[in-house]
This record gives C-alpha cells, structure tokens and sequence, in this order.
C-alpha cells in the first residue's frame, strides 16, 4: 500500500513627507560612502513621517504565540508590515492592551512567523506624552533563493485611541552624488535618503531625496527636499536618477535623451474568440528595472518618463474588484523564481512603449528532481505548484484588501488535490490534498 503523497505549495509572500517637520533642516555630512544613520528621539531626520496602520482583532492564521500576555484577548490587535522586497516575509506586530490602558507591543523582527517573550519591545514617552516604541528591523531583500538582511530600525507610535499604531521607518542613508550639467565641471553634493512609505526601500515614489545643492551644510527643506522620481529637474537641467532599492548607490546623470513606460491590461483570450475575465483591473502596477539595475514604478494611471535604454519587468501587482461587491483581490508576481531569461524592452529617444505586465498565464507543476530518482511506493511525492506571468515572473503575493493597507488585508489560502487513474477501466481518484496560506 502506498503512502498518501504530500504536496508542497512554495509561494512566499510578496508586497509622506518629509522627515519630522525638517524646519531647521541639518547638518550635511562629508563626502562618504552610503551608510545608514540612525539619529537620537527628536531630531529633525530622527524618522519619516509616521503612517497609520490598522489593527485587526483576527490573529494572522499562521501565526504561532508562544508568550502570555497581560491583556485580555478581546483588547489584543494585529498588524502585519512588509519590510524588504516584495517577497519577504511579513513582520507581525501585536499590541496587547490592559484593562487599566497600558499596552505592551511585539515584533516579530525575526519573521519566524512567532511571538514569543523576546519579542516584547520596550516602551518610551514621547513628547506629548505617547507611547512611543523604536525598533532595530532589518530590511529582507529576496533574491532567487536567497534572502539577504540589511540593518534598519523603525519606530511605532501607538494613537490616542488605541485602534491604531502610527510607524515609520527611523534614520537616513546619507552620502554623496555627482551633479554634471551640459555646461561646467560637476560637483559633488551632500545627499540623504529617506524612506517615506515605510517598506524600508527608498526607491519608491513616497521617499525622500534631500541635496544640499547650495553647498551651506544644510538642508532646506522648502528648496532641497525632492520626491524620489525616475528624472528631476534642477533648474535649467534634468537629470536621470538611477538608484537600486536599498541606496546602496546613487547616480544622476544629464538626460540627452528619454521616452516613456506604460502598462496596459489585456483581457485574457477565452479561446473562443471573445474574452475571458475582467475587462480592466482596479489597480495595475509594476517595476521596471535597467541595465544597470535601476527601479522604475510603473502604473497603468499614466506614462511613466526613463531614460532611454532597455528595461525589463522586475515586479507585477494587480488588484481586481469582487464581483460580488467583496474585498479586492490582489496577486503580486516577482522575478524571484522567475523561469526562462528576462525579457527586455528598448525603450528609444520620444518614443513611447506599452507593456501587457500580466499577458498569458501559465500553469506549472515542478515534480522536483522526480525523473532522475523516480519515486517508489511508500514515499512521499513532493510537487511544486507554479502559476508564472507571459514574462515568466512567479506568483508570490495573493491576498484581500487594499494594497495601500497591508495590516488590512486578508491572507488567502490554496487548496489542491492530485488524482491519478489506475487503470482505463478504474478511472482516476483522489491521491492528496493539501492546504496553504500565503504569509
């Protein structure tokens, strides 16, 4: 007799202003490599502008709580925070509220998927009197199979009410970048970067670029604090920002030439000639990266301007509205565990290029390394599902709600099952089903 087979379905997760009021700017450092700073409670640059984020009553799924609060169940929330790339592993906050008022908070930094005593965060007053928590969290950046950490810290806020914790990501990157116009010799500039949509990136179109471009060792924050974006233009120039994700690096160069990216959904072919599923999707957006490694946001709301050069799809978002009137659906692909090489897309001087991010769906099943140690009975078959974009990226976020409230959305969960046939006459039955959430 055989064993029942398990089945293992490898999708890992996917998913402002300036910094505190900025009116008396700050001191701008030498010229040095990128390094994060990470400033004492009440300076200017000491974190972002602090975001609300929702608590839910409903403890995440997959969520193991090995710690005995001091609050009662009914006064405990959560909240979930994408920290990293979009296939990281979502960081769980709880706060555990007492009948008196007071309330303890935990970070799962590790993203074990656990709560346990070494998580409890320590609490200070701010200076109206909120409590106010910081935190050391690194920043998960996934690539193919190999996560890499880089160190961050972040800062929670817990509101008047109690329903709601206000976060941001704490400290800066600062270094320094190479002005070079068509006329005069380039300079070096004093530059920090700060993430203003706190996902601990600071590529994204809600961070901060701040350059001392007058050279006086500090930064106006009226005059000198630009919104990260794919071309800025300092007086008579424009200039190409080119930057990875993390601000490892940063290049502005004089634009000789750009064109324009703009995504387009096209309703899959129903094989009968019509089309099949919705005519256009709530929300479409992407990242496009260059040659050279630079990100690009891409939406379907408008064109987005690139230098001239070639660019390829790095991530896929698109949100569909419930037919039944629910809560949106969402799918995140990824070019971690993308399949076949990439596709680029040339990109010319004025010239203007759509992309379809989504195209034709595939369906896969990897059987592992099945045809060179076929299974015999008694052991377990481990099958992978896959479901990869015309680009070939790999599905790796599914969830309801809205993306632009990752602690309001709700995980969704596969269900799968593998039938096999005997014999002609036997026909196929049920081998295995197996269950999995998205975390």
């Amino acid at each position: 007799m055989t064993s029942i087979p398990s089945i293992g379905l490898m999708l890992a997760l996917a998913l402002a202003g300036p910094p505190g009021d900025g009116n008396d700017g700050g001191k701008t450092p030498a010229p040095t490599d990128w390094r994060f700073v990470l400033p004492g409670a009440g300076d200017p640059f000491d974190h972002a502008p602090i975001r609300a984020l929702a608590l839910r009553r409903e403890k995440p799924e997959d969520l193991l709580e090995k710690v005995t609060y001091r609050g009662e169940p009914a006064r405990r929330r959560y909240a979930q925070i994408r920290f990293g790339s979009a296939a990281s592993i979502r960081v769980t906050v709880v706060l555990d509220e007492t009948a008196s008022g007071e309330a303890d908070l935990y970070v799962d930094a590790d993203r074990n998927r656990r709560i346990d005593d070494r998580d409890r965060v320590d609490a200070t007053l701010g200076m109206s009197g909120e409590r106010v928590w910081r935190r050391p969290l690194d920043v998960a950046i996934v690539d193919r199979d190999v996560t890499s950490r880089v160190p961050r810290a972040v800062v929670l806020r817990r509101g008047a009410g109690g329903r709601t914790l206000g976060f941001a990501s704490a400290g800066f990157l600062e270094g320094t970048v190479t002005l070079a116009g068509p006329i005069g010799a380039p300079r070096r500039v004093a530059s920090r970067r700060v993430d203003g949509d706190g996902n601990g990136l600071v590529a994204d179109s809600q961070d901060r670029l701040w350059l001392d471009l007058n050279g006086d060792g500090r930064f106006d924050p009226a005059a000198e604090q630009f919104l990260f974006a794919n071309v800025l233009e300092l007086g008579e120039t424009r200039y190409a920002v080119r930057s990875d994700e993390l601000g490892r690096r940063l290049g502005l160069e004089a634009i000789t030439g750009t064109g324009s990216l703009r995504l387009a959904w096209k309703p899959a072919d129903d094989g009968k000639g019509g089309r099949a599923g919705p005519s256009a999707p709530r929300e479409l957006r992407a990242t496009a990266l260059g040659r050279d490694g630079s990100v690009y946001s891409l939406s379907s709301a408008e064109p987005t301007i690139v230098p001239t050069g070639e660019y390829r799809l790095g991530t896929v978002m698109v949100s569909l509205d419930d037919p039944s009137g629910g809560k949106p659906w969402s799918f995140v692909f990824s070019d971690y565990g993308s399949k076949g090489g990439p596709r680029w897309y040339r990109v010319g001087k004025d010239a203007s290029l759509t992309i379809d991010p989504v195209g034709r769906l595939a369906f896969e099943v990897d059987p592992g390394n099945i045809a060179a140690n076929p299974p015999k009975a008694g052991q377990e078959l481990i099958l992978q599902p896959l479901i990869y974009t015309g680009d070939g990226l790999l599905i790796v976020v599914a969830y309801r709600g809205s993306p632009a409230s990752p602690a309001a959305q709700d995980n969704l969960a596969a269900s799968l099952a593998v039938h096999g046939g005997v014999s002609v006459s036997v026909g196929e039955h049920l081998l295995a089903t197996a269950r999995s959430g998205f975390a």
